[in-house]
C-alpha cells in the first residue's frame, strides 16, 4: 500500500486569531453579556468554561470529552435554562468559525501528501464535534472526499496517549511504517507516533514565537488585547511570503516586535487628537513616514474626520529658520556629539559654503585642507570656544537664518499649518527639538502653537522649554510620568530603525517661480535602508495593522493603549537584550545615520573588532561599540568566536583595573 499521511488539525492546518485558545471563551463571554444571556463578567465566563472542561474530564474514559458534555457541566454549575446553554454552546462554535484561519504552508504539505496517496487522515485531540471540524476543513480547502477524520472526544482516545494512532492503524489495517504523521506538538505529534513506529514530521510554523508568548502572558492585565495582537502577529508571519531567510527574520521582527509597539503608539495619537478635537496632525519626516502609513489604516476606525499630512522637515532644515538668537542651545546643536565630527559637517549644519567660511576659519588656525579631519573631543571643545567668541560669524548665521525663515514660512503656509486651525505634530522623540524649532518660527509668524505627540520625551537641552503642549506615550520626563525615569538609549536606536523612511533626509526648501515651495532632499531615496530590506519591514508592519483592523473584536477607539506598555516593553527588551544569531545577522547591515546631513552612516550591528576589546580592557574606551548607536548585543552575536571568548576576559580585566585604581587612590 502507498504511504499515507495523517495531519494534526489545530496549529498545524488551522490556527486561531488568538494566541491562547481559552481567549475564545472570553470572547464568547463578552458577546453573551452583550446579548443578555449571562449576568456576570466575560472573565468569569471564561473561568467557568475552563473549569467545566476540567471537571468533565474526570468522568470519561481517557479524560476525553465533547463540547456537549462540557456544556452539560456548565449547566450544572450555572443552573441556567437549557435553552441558554444551547445558545452559549452554539455561540462558541460560531466564534471558533470566525477566528479559525488556515496555515498557508500547510496547503503545500497536503498537496505533497496527496501525490503519494489520494487520501489523507486528520487526527485531533479536541472537544469540538467531528462534523464541525470536517466542515472547517472543507471551508478552508483541506478536505477531499475519501479522507478520514479521527477526533479524541468521539473515540475517548488521544494522540497524546498514543491510543488514537493505534485506533487508526487498526481501523484501516495499516502498518505503522506506512503512516507519516505531521503536527506542531513535539510530544503528541512527534515523540508518541515515533514510539509506535510511525514516521513523523514536526511542522511548527503556527506555534507562537517568543514575542507572541510574551504578549499572551499579559492577556489578563490587558483585557485580552495582547492575546489578540499576538494572534494577529502570528497570522501576519504566516501569510506574508518571503524569499530568503533574512527576509523571514525581518518580517517576523516587524510583525512581532515593531508592529505592536508602533500600532499602540499610533492608536494613542489618534485617540488624543480626537479628544483635543484637532483638525489635522502632521507626521514629521522621516520618522513619521511609517507612522503615517499606520495612521491611514487606523484613523477611519478611530477619528475619520482627522486630516493626516506629512511634513518634510529635519533638524537640519528647521534649526536655522527657527534661529532668532545665538545661545547655548544653538551651540549644543552645532556641536552635537556625533561619532564623526568635521569642520565640513559643522559648516553644513551652519548652512555656510566653503568660500564664505574660509576667511572666518583660516585665521583661527583651521585651513581648508583640515576640514575633513574627524576632530577629537578636545579639538571640538577648542573649536567651539573659538567660534563662540566670533561676532562676525554669529551675525552671518543670523542673516542666513532670517532668509531661510521666509522660505520656511511659505512652505508651512502651503501645507496649511498657518491657517489657525488646531493641529498636532507627530515625532518619535526624544527631546522634541523639531517642535522647538517650529515653535520659534510660529512665534515670529504669529500663529497658534501645536500639540506634540511623542513616543517618549526627555527634557530639552540648553534650558529650552516648549511653547506648545507636549504629550508622550511611553514616558515624559518633562512632567515625570510614564514607564521610565530616564532615556533608555536602546529604545532610541531601535525606534530610529523601526521608523526609518524610504526617502533621503530633508536638507532645505526651495522657492519655485510659481510661489510653491519644494523640499530639497539629500537623496531621492534612502538607498542603504532599502538595500537592507526596509520595504519588506514596512510591508510586514502594515499587514499586521490591516489584519488588526479587519479582525479585531474590540473597537480600536476603546482600547487603552497605555495599558499595553508593560507587555510592549517586555517584547522590546527581549529582542534587544537577547537577539538570536539569526536576528543579529538579519540586522547586521541595517544602516544607522548618525550625522544630520547624512555625510556617512554606520550599521546597527557591526561586528566587534579585536582592537575595540583591547581598548576597553585597558580603559582606553568606555565600551566595545563601533559607534554610539550600535546594538551591542547583536554586534557581539555576529562577532568572531575569538571576540566572544575575549569579551568576558576584557570585562574582568576592566573591573580589576577599577579596583586597583580605587586602592591606589585610598593609599594616597
Amino acid at each position: 500500500m502507498s504511504p499515507i499521511a495523517s495531519f494534526d488539525i489545530f496549529d498545524t492546518l488551522l490556527t486561531r486569531l488568538v494566541s491562547e485558545p481559552t481567549e475564545i471563551f472570553k470572547i464568547c463571554g463578552d458577546r453573551a453579556l452583550q446579548f443578555g444571556w449571562i449576568n456576570f463578567s466575560a472573565e468569569t465566563f471564561r473561568e467557568v468554561r475552563i473549569q467545566s472542561e476540567q471537571r468533565s474530564r474526570l468522568f470519561y474514559q481517557g479524560g476525553e470529552v465533547s463540547l456537549e458534555e462540557i456544556y452539560r457541566e456548565m449547566a450544572n454549575t450555572l443552573e441556567i435554562a437549557i435553552e441558554t446553554i444551547d445558545k452559549l454552546k452554539n455561540l462558541e462554535l460560531e466564534v471558533e468559525t470566525e477566528y479559525l484561519i488556515a496555515v498557508p504552508k500547510a496547503y503545500q504539505l497536503i498537496e505533497q501528501a496527496r501525490r503519494s496517496h489520494p487520501h489523507v487522515l486528520f487526527l485531533s485531540d479536541m472537544y469540538l464535534p467531528e462534523a464541525f471540524l470536517e466542515a472547517r476543513l472543507k471551508q478552508h480547502g483541506f478536505w477531499q472526499e475519501g479522507d478520514r477524520l479521527y477526533v479524541s472526544s468521539l473515540w475517548r482516545k488521544s494522540k497524546g496517549k498514543g491510543d488514537l494512532f493505534l485506533k487508526v492503524l487498526g481501523d484501516l489495517q495499516l502498518n505503522a511504517k506506512e503512516v507519516t504523521h505531521i503536527g506542531n506538538s513535539w510530544t503528541s505529534d512527534v515523540t508518541v507516533p515515533k514510539s509506535l513506529g510511525l514516521n513523523s514530521i514536526y511542522f511548527n510554523d503556527a506555534n507562537p514565537n517568543r514575542y507572541e508568548l510574551i504578549l499572551q502572558k499579559y492577556a489578563d492585565s490587558t483585557n485580552g488585547i495582547t492575546s489578540i495582537w499576538a494572534g494577529i502577529s502570528r497570522y501576519t508571519r504566516l501569510t506574508k511570503d518571503t524569499k530568503t531567510p533574512k527576509e523571514s527574520i525581518i518580517r517576523d521582527i516587524a510583525a512581532s516586535v515593531a508592529a505592536p509597539i508602533l500600532t499602540a503608539y499610533t492608536i494613542w495619537i489618534l485617540q488624543q487628537a480626537k479628544a483635543k478635537q484637532l483638525a489635522r496632525i502632521y507626521f514629521l519626516a522621516r520618522d513619521g513616514e511609517m507612522l503615517l502609513q499606520i495612521a491611514k489604516e487606523l484613523a477611519p476606525k478611530i477619528y475619520p474626520e482627522l486630516e493626516l499630512r506629512y511634513l518634510y522637515v529635519s533638524r537640519q532644515a528647521l534649526r536655522m529658520p527657527g534661529l532668532t538668537k545665538i545661545n547655548k542651545a544653538f551651540w549644543e546643536w552645532m556641536f552635537d556629539d556625533t561619532t564623526i565630527f568635521t569642520i565640513d559637517s559643522l559648516l553644513a549644519r551652519m548652512c555656510l559654503d566653503c568660500q564664505v567660511a574660509q576667511p572666518i576659519f583660516e585665521p583661527l588656525g583651521y585651513p581648508c585642507e583640515t576640514w575633513q579631519k574627524n576632530l577629537s573631543p578636545k579639538e571640538r571643545i577648542a573649536l567651539r570656544n573659538n567660534l563662540e567668541k566670533n561676532a562676525s560669524l554669529q551675525e552671518l548665521i543670523l542673516q542666513i537664518a532670517k532668509q531661510k525663515r521666509e522660505v520656511l514660512k511659505a512652505y508651512l503656509d502651503q501645507e496649511k499649518m498657518l491657517d489657525g486651525k488646531a493641529f498636532g505634530l507627530v515625532d518619535v522623540g526624544w527631546r522634541g527639538s523639531l517642535q522647538l524649532s517650529l515653535e520659534n518660527a510660529f512665534e515670529i509668524f504669529g500663529t497658534r502653537m501645536p500639540v506634540g505627540f511623542y513616543f517618549a520625551l526627555d527634557k530639552p537641552t540648553g534650558g529650552l522649554k516648549h511653547k506648545g503642549e507636549v504629550l508622550a506615550f511611553f514616558f515624559n520626563l518633562n512632567n515625570s510620568v510614564g514607564l521610565r525615569n530616564d532615556i533608555d538609549y536602546r529604545y532610541v536606536s531601535a525606534m530610529e530603525v523601526f521608523c526609518a523612511g524610504c526617502e533621503g533626509t530633508t536638507l532645505d526648501y526651495a522657492l519655485q517661480p510659481d510661489g510653491s515651495v519644494l523640499p530639497l532632499l539629500k537623496h531621492a531615496s534612502n538607498q542603504p535602508a532599502l538595500d537592507w530590506g526596509l520595504k519588506a519591514f514596512q510591508q510586514s508592519v502594515i499587514t499586521f495593522v490591516r489584519h488588526l483592523v479587519e479582525r479585531s473584536p474590540t473597537d480600536l477607539s476603546c482600547i487603552s493603549p497605555k495599558l499595553l506598555r508593560e507587555a510592549l516593553d517586555k517584547i522590546f527588551l527581549t529582542f534587544n537584550k537577547s537577539p538570536t544569531l539569526e536576528e543579529a545577522e538579519a540586522f547586521k547591515d541595517c544602516p544607522f545615520f548618525d550625522d544630520p546631513n547624512e555625510f556617512y552612516h554606520f550599521y546597527w550591528a557591526m561586528p566587534v573588532h579585536l582592537v575595540d576589546v583591547v581598548k576597553y580592557a585597558i580603559a582606553k574606551s568606555d565600551g566595545f561599540d563601533r559607534h554610539r548607536n550600535a546594538w551591542s548585543e547583536a554586534s557581539l552575536q555576529v562577532s568572531s568566536p575569538l571576540i566572544k571568548a575575549l569579551v568576558p576576559l576584557a570585562i574582568f580585566q576592566r573591573k580589576l583595573l577599577k579596583r586597583l585604581k580605587k586602592l591606589i587612590l585610598r593609599r594616597k
